[in-house]
């Protein structure tokens, strides 16, 4: 899994999930973005579920019970952070080759 392909997946899905749920700022959607800040309607509660369908649609889905972290904000917990930098924590976190899971 590399980080472009994260990247441009990561837009997918919260392109997906804007359209889906009928707001108009789909095309707000770049790596740049931050969904915390950026995106109507996107908020802390639907991070789970987002990290969790990013892995499956790279064929290595999150065992069932497995706790996800917050990578929506940088390590301090504060800062809310772009699609580029969320992908980076994805790779660094989830990707098979160094995930604990």
């Amino acid at each position: 899994m590399e980080l472009p392909e994260v990247v441009a997946k990561l837009v997918e899905i919260h392109q997906h999930d804007q359209q889906e749920s009928g707001k108009d700022d789909a095309d707000k959607v770049t790596p740049s973005c931050c969904p915390l800040t950026d995106l109507k309607g996107f908020d802390s509660l639907l991070i789970p579920s987002t990290i969790r369908r990013l892995a499956r649609e790279f064929g290595h889905p999150l065992p069932k019970g497995t706790r996800v972290k917050n990578i929506y904000c940088g390590p301090d917990g504060r800062k809310k952070l772009t699609i580029r930098e969320i992908a980076q924590r994805f790779v660094a976190t989830y990707a098979p080759e160094v995930s604990k899971v």
